[in-house]
């Protein structure tokens, strides 16, 4: 066993705190984060790490930050092979996580180290703590924050005033039983409710970038609805999808059923022509077949979610630990 090997397996056996950040091309922020992310976790007291993911960054980022860690043992560094978004990026950080609480960041700077003491002290008694942004300039950044948690609020009915930011803590339990995947990082704190555990929030502040562009785009509310669609699914249907493909199914059924009963009854009854009425018939064929279908459809689903769960697949390629 290397030297470097028996510190990280010592952090294991006694971390009590792991921040993971992600980072995409933030050379010139990387060094102040990481200064200023020691100095606020060394007054906070906790055994700590500190994990970098590297999620494809093209600048110098990873070489600075292989430059850190060789520096302080505090330091962990995941290069993942590509660019695969911040969702991944922290879905690798987190697995790589031995502390038994996890708060998550960004690496631009944005986000205050000062604000971890905060979102740790409710996680005794709390599994999530959501980072409450209660100011946020420029209208593109506020107005798709606001946008956003109001949906989430009337769509999934968990009551916090800010939801999708990307400062949170929450325990090691809490990242063992909710996926990360997509876009689904934002949206931890719901579906951690819908498994059960206690989510709350508290107050961040969001501060101005120290170098570089923001990658906050307007167009981002519209993806961020999608996923929001995704996991209103998820959350109602993700372990009885033919549920959901059954109602579909049953209704196209019974509608095609009836409109084709209504028919046969003018027919033998009341001696209607059909011929006059094939745009109907053709309907009632096509809405029993969709019917049939959907109701195919969700017991395949079914199957293909209980085979993703099972065999516990990976969305990602991670090329080297340091």
């Amino acid at each position: 066993m290397t030297q470097n090997s028996f510190i990280v397996n010592s952090l294991k056996k006694t971390m009590e705190l792991s921040v993971v950040l992600p980072v995409h091309n933030e050379e010139k922020n990387i060094e102040f984060v990481y200064k200023e992310l020691v100095d606020e976790l060394k007054r906070i007291g906790k055994k700590y790490e500190i994990i970098f993911v590297n999620d494809g960054s093209t600048d110098k980022s990873f070489e600075k930050l292989v430059s850190i860690s060789s520096k302080d043992k505090h330091v962990r560094v995941v290069k993942l092979l590509s660019n695969y978004g911040q969702s991944t990026a922290l879905a690798a950080g987190i697995e790589q996580a031995s502390g038994d609480w996890i708060v998550t960041m960004d690496s631009d700077g944005q986000h205050d180290p000062k604000d971890i003491a905060g979102l740790i002290e409710p996680l005794p008694y709390y599994h999530v703590v959501a980072g409450w942004r209660r100011k946020r300039g420029g209208l593109n950044k506020s107005l798709p924050n606001k946008i956003a948690n109001y949906l989430v609020r009337q769509m999934t009915g968990l009551q916090l005033r800010d939801s999708v930011g990307g400062m949170k803590a929450f325990t090691k339990q809490v990242s063992e039983l909710v996926p990360l995947y997509g876009d689904m990082h934002r949206y931890l704190p719901v579906l951690a409710k819908w498994k059960g555990f206690r989510v709350t929030e508290r107050p961040v502040s969001v501060r101005r970038r120290k170098s570089g562009r923001t990658h906050y785009k307007l167009k981002r509310i519209f993806g961020g609805f999608f996923d929001l669609m995704t996991v209103k699914f998820f959350v109602s249907y993700s372990t009885r999808l033919s549920h959901f493909f059954s109602v579909v199914g049953f209704t196209g059924l019974s509608a095609g059923f009836l409109i084709g009963l209504y028919y046969l009854i003018q027919k033998f009854f009341f001696g209607v022509h059909l011929m006059t009425e094939v745009a109907s018939l053709i309907l009632s064929v096509l809405l029993i077949l969709l019917g049939v279908n959907f109701i195919c459809f969700g017991f395949i689903a079914d199957m293909i979610s209980f085979d993703a769960i099972s065999s516990g697949r990976k969305t990602y390629v991670i090329e080297k630990v340091l």
